[in-house]
């Protein structure tokens, strides 16, 4: 009995262990200006699925391009606070375009109305725009919950999804009533765009301009999320794939909290020694919750001017399989590479929420295909993204795992 009771406490410490292994995000960076020789890095840790709010700098190192930054060299000037209720002004985006039935839309509209009601202060306000064949600025930003209610009602669906004139739409609203420093779009569609005059990469430079983070949420499976996902992560948001409409309410009210508390980001200042911040790729390792883990992502890269073709991705990826798979079997990843990789190939699990739940492997591989066996044990069951990538190049898919 003695031995069994050893065995299950083992048991629980090893579970326990694996789940709450470190991760840390590099959300976004604002670069310095020509009168301010330091750029503005907001970071995420976590400790399994918790966010790590104790940060201090003996938790990382932190390496750019040419080596590695003196802790002298930056400071952490916001921590993460699970007590935060900043204010902000928000664009709430929603399609009503022919592809969401109606009872899925009256189901993101009551989602929308328990968000407005988790506003608690004058200075949060929020906007909102519908789309379809084109988008509609149903409400300016305000903090009063009666007229953002009855702005979300009488809405139908019915033609196509211009979701980029939408997003410009809120950007617009946000840049000439907004009056908080912290300016966010929170959009749902269930497509990609085919209705819009706007372009991502417009969007990119109008978020970039006016500092607006952008969130996007794709309802169902019909969509092609990695354009999407990219526009989020390029302005210092994220993207999450949400199954299915009943999940939305809960969803929404979780998301409130997350935009009040500022996305649950470190802030770092780091001062630099000139103003040129191209090609800045920042390498950091988060030493916590027992363990530690590096990351590294390239930010504010030079804009190609030559007129050359864009070579094509050197990487594919395959569908797991198993899929679903029982969290007490092995999953096989597979891909192809098709020449030697020069920078390692990176293979990381995000849940359905958009947060690294696990890194598979980094590491450089030969030309040729490639099979991976990975046991997902520690993760819960449920939907998650697998993401394949090496410096600008990325490719995604979709795994389930089941009990």
């Amino acid at each position: 009995m003695k031995r069994s009771l050893l065995y299950s406490f083992l048991l629980i410490l090893v579970v326990a262990s694996a789940v709450a292994q470190p991760r840390i995000e590099l959300r976004h960076m604002k670069p310095n200006t020509p009168d301010y020789y330091y750029y503005q890095l907001y970071i995420a840790t976590y400790c399994g699925d918790s966010v790590f709010y104790y940060l201090q700098k003996h938790h990382l190192i932190y390496e750019e391009t040419n080596g590695r930054i003196d802790t002298n060299a930056y400071s952490i000037d916001r921590r993460a606070s699970p007590t935060r209720n900043s204010c902000y002004d928000l664009a709430l985006v929603l399609d009503n375009s022919s592809t969401i039935s109606a009872d899925d839309l009256g189901t993101a509209v009551d989602a929308l109305r328990a968000y407005v009601d988790t506003m608690s202060q004058d200075c949060q306000r929020a906007a909102v725009v519908n789309f379809a064949d084109r988008p509609t600025l149903r409400s300016f930003l305000t903090s009063d919950t009666a007229v953002l209610h009855s702005a979300l009602d009488g809405m139908n669906p019915g033609g196509r999804r211009s979701l980029y004139d939408a997003i410009l739409t809120g950007m617009v609203e946000l840049s000439t009533n907004g009056i908080s420093r912290l300016k966010v779009i929170l959009a749902l569609t269930t497509g990609n765009d085919n209705a819009s005059g706007a372009t991502i990469d417009y969007l990119k430079e109008t978020a970039r301009r006016d500092d607006i983070r952008l969130f996007i949420i794709g309802l169902g499976s019909q969509i092609w999320d990695p354009p999407l996902r990219e526009l989020c992560v390029s302005t210092g948001g994220l993207y999450y794939a949400v199954p299915d409409a009943a999940a939305l309410p809960d969803f929404y009210v979780d998301l409130a909290g997350f935009i009040q508390r500022e996305f649950d980001e470190h802030r770092i200042v780091r001062r630099t020694p000139d103003v040129i911040m191209k090609d800045l790729l920042i390498r950091m390792r988060l030493e916590a919750c027992d363990d530690s883990i590096w990351t590294q992502r390239l930010f504010n890269p030079s804009v190609t001017t030559t007129a050359a073709p864009l070579s094509p991705v050197s990487f594919r990826l395959g569908q797991t399989y198993p899929n679903p798979v029982s969290r007490g079997a092995d999953v096989q990843f597979t891909f192809d590479v098709a020449a030697a990789t020069q920078l390692p190939l990176r293979l990381q699990l995000h849940d359905r929420l958009g947060r690294q739940v696990a890194l598979v492997f980094e590491k450089r591989f030969t030309a040729g295909s490639h099979r991976i066996r990975w046991s997902p044990s520690a993760l819960s069951p449920g939907v998650y993204f697998y993401r394949l990538s090496s410096g600008m190049e990325t490719v995604t898919g979709r795994m389930t795992v089941i009990p």
